[in-house]
């Protein structure tokens, strides 16, 4: 993958230029991370301050009413947010249903078939996201009644929150440019620094995370290893291949997995990856034992992560960009029904809760969240300066302004397809048994990779 070094060095500078607005407001002329000058003529410096149309928000909050339907998996967000919408929504009414996120999907087709329990807010979690704007049940946002201006939120967001013709048909809940959280004692005792622009430094290429990982699993006699396991390792390797690799119903499966995996398959065969499978307990376990350096780690990923996994770590941790770029880790989209009933209290709602600056402060501050809107990287320039609510299991580090000054610049977007489920699908499937059997190679590991996407999608031109 060190053609995406080039892309990098050229591309990453045009989108740092893009973002600089935005980045201004995360780093100023204080910027411990050496973040690059912000250019207060930049495109995101002058949408920055817009907000995103809303009829409700234009209106008189208080004249607005109705009851709003959300279906949702976390139900202490919810809680809090709803509560801050109605100081400003009083009387808007949000009800809340928790789902399952492995039911999420499969519930909301069985009420559209039935015409009966649909909500009017609707989630799309990262693994059937493109799955779910396939559908075609989620309204156009850039049209009435909603009227959202797609240029008021990061460049890079707009094509995973768009559909195959391109229309806005959701917001996302919080952005997931990602990077590696890791060790700061296991960095500090085998490499001798824990330093994040040092460790930029050491692992600049994968040719370079894999020498350090050599040196690693030397000098700890085995007992500390890079990443947990090949899910863990995959994440970013596919992650930061952004080129679309689904045109209607042909899957270029190679284009998109054969780079990565023949790196996967050179980390698995230079032992430096651990066994562990993931979300499983001992790959959860795992982060507070110290048995691996990192961990790729998105925005949310400090308290569903790390302060969840490693309660009593506050101050081991760090932040730092993973080898030739950023990647993304999860995220959920936010949509609106297209037939709800009552599209703009829901509207109203979802302005509020993602994308306006008091939703996104508040999200920010008790959650870490970072929204795709930029006027909140301006408006809240103090929030950013500031700690953040997980910044204290990482050093002190902040977290926000790294994120935004070194990862986001780098990102790029990534259209959505209903294949994207099922290729994740056939991976988590088949890499726990390239962990067990060292004998499969790379070129037998996409074979098999390719033949299991076309039972998977027999619909479709799989190569």
């Amino acid at each position: 993958m060190t053609h995406l070094l080039t892309k990098k060095r050229t591309a990453g500078a045009l989108s740092l230029l893009l973002l600089s607005g935005a980045l201004a407001a995360c780093g100023g002329n204080n910027n411990e991370n050496g973040g690059a000058s912000p250019s207060a003529s930049s495109p995101a410096a002058s949408s920055a301050g817009a907000s995103s149309s809303a009829p409700a928000a234009s209106a008189d909050p208080t004249q607005l009413s109705g009851t709003v339907k959300v279906w949702d998996w976390d139900e202490a967000f919810q809680k809090g947010m709803i509560a801050e919408f109605n100081k400003k929504y009083p009387n808007v009414k949000v009800e809340v249903t928790v789902v399952n996120p492995n039911d999420y999907l499969q519930k909301l087709q069985s009420g559209i078939a039935s015409g009966s329990d649909v909500p009017d807010v609707i989630l799309g979690e990262s693994a059937y996201r493109g799955k779910l704007f396939d559908l075609g049940v989620l309204d156009n946002l850039e049209g009435a009644p909603y009227n959202f201006d797609k240029s008021t939120v990061l460049d890079f967001t707009v094509p995973y929150i768009s559909n195959g013709k391109g229309e806005v048909i959701a917001v996302d809940q919080a952005i997931t440019p990602a990077g590696f959280a890791y060790r700061r004692d296991l960095a500090k005792q085998y490499w001798g620094t824990d330093d994040p622009t040092e460790l930029e430094k050491l692992i600049f290429t994968w040719d370079d995370f894999i020498a350090k990982g050599k040196e690693l699993k030397d000098k700890s006699g085995g007992k500390v290893l890079m990443l947990p396991g090949l899910g863990d390792a995959f994440i970013p390797l596919k992650g930061q291949n952004f080129a679309p690799y689904v045109n209607g119903a042909e899957i270029d499966l190679t284009a998109k997995v054969k780079e990565p995996l023949d790196r996967l398959f050179e980390m698995r065969d230079a032992g430096i990856l651990g066994k562990n499978e993931l979300w499983t307990p001992a790959w959860s376990a795992s982060m507070a034992k110290g048995e691996f350096m990192f961990y790729p780690m998105a925005p949310w990923g400090p308290k569903w992560h790390i302060s969840a996994n490693d309660p009593d770590g506050k101050g081991r941790w760090g932040l730092v960009k993973a080898p030739e770029g950023g990647f993304t880790r999860g995220g959920t989209a936010v949509g609106i029904y297209k037939d709800s009933k009552n599209k703009e209290a829901a509207w109203a709602f979802v302005q509020y809760a993602y994308l306006s600056d008091e939703g996104a402060a508040y999200n920010f501050k008790t959650f870490g969240n970072m929204t795709g809107s930029k006027s909140f990287y301006v408006t809240h320039k103090d929030l950013i300066d500031a700690p953040g609510p997980y910044d204290e299991f990482f050093g002190g580090q902040n977290l926000a302004k790294y994120f935004m000054e070194k990862i986001v610049p780098d990102m790029k977007g990534e259209p959505q397809s209903k294949y994207d489920s099922v290729v994740d699908g056939v991976f988590n499937a088949l890499y726990p048994l390239w962990t067990k059997d060292t004998s499969v190679t790379a070129d037998a590991a996409l074979q098999k990779f390719i033949a299991e996407t076309k039972n998977k999608a027999s619909d479709a031109t799989v190569k």
